[in-house]
């Protein structure tokens, strides 16, 4: 061929999906595909070349052509059009051009026709290819590929940064034993120390696996490590042979983020939710918003029923931690001998009656954001000594575990009873006192901000109607002094309870007070107006005397589990033998009754 640019022919191809791959792949694919199509057809002795719709060319027979044909003005075509030449798509992805001098001219349209359907072809497949390993690489689940001799073929993006593997282009085609071997990062399995991979059996013997669980260690440093539960499942060939395997892996950290979402582990109310605008209430809330923006933990008193799982939810949904977990716990009502599982979690197997599946404890399930102890007065001493220690170090141990798991966790308890003499009594342990007190709030009770009681029955009534579906009621004059008068000792806690009777039981839209009367627990009548008040000796002694048949009681439960061994009792208590002794002779009294 001269070097004189000879008239030609030229054909635009855009196949079809054409725009959806990326231009090295395309242009790659095209180049090859054009050669073997000229060389299958014959035509490798024509004046033929395939260019980029920009001009460029990708190929161009006869052999090492020098000026290879091409299209009047294209040149001076603009990068995504073809505007000098006509007739053809305003931006063609290809141009085939060929002498118009050509006898063949005929063959080259079928050629155009052949290369364009092929071409689309291997976009589309190329298309629908990357939008689902686009997919894939979306999902927060670890996803791998295995073929039947553990090689690996395809890896998500979650599994690459999972198993910390930079390029995974690299990595394709080579077995995962190697891989992980040159990345530093080894799969332990937590169930039976093994040699080799779990994937190995699944690609021996053809049967799926769920729920094998992992350590995911550093080589370089072995107290880097995750947990993660692997799901396997072989793939067949036509035959029923193994030719292949995958693997979804799940780290505990997501497996706990699922488990969140599902509990709806969040805080309800805020500080706009609690009610009160007495002189006490409003530097209350002032006092818990102003907490509520440090990072440290807060205890939190307050009788029965004044609101303090109220007052914790408001502090974490004002505080930066808003958006993470809010876990609360009622420490009194879980067995003393439960309360390490329940809040550290245990392993697999730990203990008789324990689940396959292991537990997450209160204190994993809340990292990141908020864990309320309630009545946290009620932790057993053996148990207060582990809080201690992961307070100080942020970290638990699972039961039936060796390794630690960081967390990362605020803490707010909350108690009725008087912490600093239980640790007069040995019954609560001073450091931990410390480390749950570094601020403190008191929740007034409701006797003491009487002023706020009639607001709050009317709030409460307003709520009743709205949820029985009945017409809202009104209070008269004398059934609201009644409300002032009475000495609330279940405080705003009973005070709704007793409108939502007063609401259902009186048929009238007016609620005297008689109707009030009749809707109040007749045994805890305190009326000033009506009946004397006990001395206010007789209540501290009343309630003396319930806190120390409580701590009878714990020092009796000690002596059963250790079969009366007073040293043994001493110990699981988390006391001395002389703090014991002295225990046992300031509470003899109620261990006879």
């Amino acid at each position: 061929m001269s070097d004189k640019i000879n008239p030609t022919t030229y054909f635009s191809v855009t196949p079809e999906h054409g725009k959806d791959n990326t231009l090295y792949k395309r242009n790659t694919v095209a180049k090859k595909l054009f050669e073997f199509l000229c060389k299958e057809w014959d035509l490798t002795t024509e004046e033929i070349s395939l260019r980029t719709g920009s001009g460029n060319v990708l190929s161009a027979f006869p052999a090492n052509t020098v000026n290879p044909p091409v299209p009047s003005g294209l040149s001076s075509m603009p990068i995504h059009g073809q505007k000098d030449a006509a007739p053809s798509p305003e931006s063609p992805d290809f141009i085939i051009a060929a002498s118009s001098q050509s006898r063949r001219i005929d063959e080259i349209h079928r050629l155009r026709k052949a290369f364009t359907e092929l071409l689309s072809i291997f976009v589309h497949n190329e298309t629908v290819r990357e939008r689902i390993f686009d997919g894939l690489d979306a999902l927060q689940t670890s996803i791998c590929i295995y073929d039947e001799n553990a090689n690996l073929i395809y890896a998500n993006l979650d599994f690459c940064n999972y198993a910390h593997i930079k390029d995974r282009d690299a990595v394709y085609g080579r077995h995962i034993d190697e891989v992980l071997s040159e990345i530093g990062i080894k799969f332990i399995s937590t169930k039976k120390k093994r040699k080799q991979m779990k994937i190995m059996d699944v690609l021996k013997y053809g049967n799926a696996v769920l729920d094998w669980e992992v350590e995911v260690v550093s080589a370089e440093n072995p107290n880097d490590y995750q947990l993660a539960s692997n799901d396997m499942y072989p793939f067949f060939d036509g035959d029923g042979n193994v030719n292949g395997a995958i693997e979804i892996s799940r780290s505990r950290h997501k497996q706990i983020a699922q488990l969140q979402n599902a509990l709806g582990l969040t805080a309800e109310y805020t500080f706009d939710d609690i009610l009160g605008e007495s002189r006490i209430m409003l530097e209350t809330k002032k006092l818990a918003m102003t907490f509520a923006a440090t990072p440290y933990n807060i205890l939190i008193y307050g009788e029965s029923g004044v609101g303090k799982e109220m007052f914790a939810q408001s502090i974490h949904n004002y505080s930066d931690r808003k958006n993470a977990p809010f876990v609360a716990i009622n420490c009194a009502s879980i067995p003393a001998e439960l309360i390490d599982s329940e809040l550290f979690g245990y392993e697999s197997g730990a203990f008789t009656g324990a689940s396959k599946k292991g537990q997450v404890g209160k204190f994993e399930l809340a990292n990141g954001g908020t864990l309320f102890l309630d009545e946290v007065a009620e932790l057993p001493l053996h148990f207060q000594t582990k809080l201690l220690r992961t307070l100080e170090t942020n970290q638990i141990t699972r039961i039936g575990s060796s390794k630690t798991i960081s967390v990362d966790v605020r803490i707010l308890a909350a108690t009725n009873q008087s912490l600093e003499k239980m640790i007069k009594d040995g019954l609560f342990r001073n450091d931990l006192y410390y480390r749950l007190m570094i601020l403190n709030i008191e929740i007034p009770p409701l006797r003491n901000h009487p002023e706020d009681i009639i607001s709050y029955g009317e709030f409460f009534l307003r709520q009743a109607a709205e949820k029985s579906g009945l017409a809202q009621k009104e209070l008269d004059e004398p059934a609201k002094a009644l409300l002032s008068q009475y000495d609330w000792p279940g405080n705003i806690r009973e005070l709704r309870n007793v409108m939502n009777r007063a609401n259902i039981c009186t048929a009238a839209p007016l609620i005297t007070r008689e109707n009030l009367q009749a809707s109040l627990y007749p045994e805890s009548y305190a009326l000033h107006a009506l009946t004397s008040e006990k001395p206010p000796e007789a209540r501290i002694r009343e309630k003396r005397d319930a806190v120390d048949r409580s701590h009878a009681e714990l020092i009796s439960e000690s002596l059963s589990i250790s079969g009366g061994n007073k040293v043994k009792a001493a110990e699981l208590l988390g006391v001395s033998r002389k703090t014991f002794y002295r225990m046992l002779e300031k509470y003899k009294a109620f261990l006879t009754k």
